[in-house]
């Protein structure tokens, strides 16, 4: 009994920590946040990385002379990064179970395991303890979720519940997991029961909540897990009457959220981001970052796929923390079109997606899926033909604006796709055949 008692003080201890963290975020100078990184990572060399046997033999190298990882390395090597002696075998197994079994309080020494959707093809793995859940729930708390002091309720649409989420049940927010691989009817009529205050779920969900007008009135709404397109945006805050904020969150950590006005921010005082170029002009990047706060699976240098935007505006809320003006998928969702010289020219997916917005009055949803030199384009439509040539003809004005030819296209009249699956409107899923002067050089800042 006292040793439970010790370990509820231990982990309220990690939890005010994590919300004093996350309180005073936004509040650095640019000054003090390069110093607070550096500080960090200088802890966090000494506290963990010398317990990863990957990561020990760097010992106190400056963090460009760690390598950069891609997914397929990362888990290559991800029984010598974690710090606490697990196998990528086993820990994919017990996740699997709790898939399985849809029961994810089971922790594998200790220690909780959880898989990506995967959506980019191998599914990832993270690692953490009771004390890093604890830390993670207080600052996202500070962050996001306004504390009362009348207890609020809080939805959590998932595709699998989150023990980092749960983390923070408690006598101010009270957390409830619905599960998103039950049939529709049947989470939302438990959703309408619950009455949340705050609902957090992946933005193709919240569309189909406000699409079914349910009789619920939150009054905060985050979109989490996929890209949050403008027209869903305004379907939602329309149909609520409550402003969608967002989290930018993934396998590899929690990246950066909206703050009172609006504007999302990254979280770089736990985060080191460096950019990788995709196209500098516009300020188009795919993050590298270095997580500051993990113990148990620590990542240094880890490139992920997602292509992010940089907003050069000031934001008025002051803060240092760079600013984005959004989120628009992964690398793999650019689509590929031919230039006049008959070479494959990469087209950024807010790009496609914009172009199709001119369609919205005929097309309710679309999918756009490229495979090698064709475009299966999936519609919902109620005006098959009318549909068919609004798309294809936004299309090749987008490629003519861009002086590039269109490739083949291929209508369905249906999109089948399940809610427990990440919703990507525009992918890749098929590159064609490049050649190599056809890739991109990039550089790192």
């Amino acid at each position: 009994m006292i040793s439970s008692f010790v370990r509820s003080v231990k982990q309220l201890g990690y939890f005010l920590y994590g919300y004093a963290n996350g309180w005073r975020s936004a509040r650095y100078s640019h000054v003090a946040l390069a110093r607070l990184q550096q500080q960090r990572f200088r802890r966090l060399k000494l506290r963990v990385l010398r317990h990863s046997p990957f990561y020990a033999a760097l010992g106190d190298q400056p963090l460009q002379a760690f390598p950069v990882m891609d997914k397929a390395a990362f888990l290559a090597n991800f029984n010598d990064i974690n710090t606490c002696g697990l196998s990528l075998a086993a820990c994919q197994a017990h996740a699997l179970q709790a898939e399985q079994q849809r029961d994810f309080t089971p922790l594998l020494n200790g220690v909780a395991v959880g898989l990506s959707s995967g959506t980019s093809g191998r599914r990832g793995v993270f690692l953490t303890r009771p004390q890093e859940q604890a830390e993670w729930a207080g600052y996202i708390i500070a962050k996001n979720l306004p504390l009362t002091l009348r207890r609020q309720r809080v939805a959590l649409l998932l595709r699998s519940n989150n023990a980092l989420y749960e983390a923070s049940d408690g006598i101010l927010l009270s957390f409830r997991f619905f599960d998103l691989t039950l049939p529709v009817a049947e989470w939302q009529a438990q959703l309408a029961a619950f009455q949340p205050d705050i609902v957090i779920a992946p933005a193709q969900v919240l569309g189909v909540i406000a699409a079914a007008a349910l009789n619920i009135t939150p009054t905060k709404i985050i979109s989490v897990a996929e890209v949050l397109e403008p027209d869903v945006r305004q379907r939602i805050e329309q149909q609520f009457s409550c402003r969608v904020n967002e989290i930018y969150q993934c396998t590899e950590g929690y990246l950066a959220s909206t703050c009172r006005f609006g504007r999302l921010h990254l979280n770089e005082d736990i985060v080191i981001i460096e950019k990788h170029w995709t196209d500098k002009a516009s300020g188009r990047f795919s993050p590298v970052i270095t997580d500051l706060r993990r113990r148990t699976l620590p990542l240094v240098r880890f490139k992920l796929d997602d292509i992010l935007q940089l907003d050069p505006s000031p934001c008025p809320c002051g803060s240092a923390l760079t600013a984005l003006k959004k989120i628009e998928g992964r690398c793999d969702d650019s689509l590929w079109f031919l230039t006049h010289s008959g070479h494959w020219q990469p087209v950024f997916p807010d790009v496609v997606r914009r172009a199709m917005m001119l369609c919205s009055e005929v097309v309710s949803d679309y999918r756009i899926q490229q495979h090698g030199s064709k475009l299966r384009v999936f519609l919902q439509t109620t005006q098959a033909d009318i549909a068919q040539r609004s798309v294809e003809g936004a299309l090749q004005d987008l490629a003519q604006s861009q002086q590039l030819t269109l490739p083949q296209l291929e209508f369905t009249l249906q999109i089948t796709e399940s809610l427990s699956e990440k919703c990507r409107r525009v992918a890749c899923l098929h590159k064609p055949v490049l050649q190599p002067s056809e890739y991109r050089e990039s550089t790192y800042d």
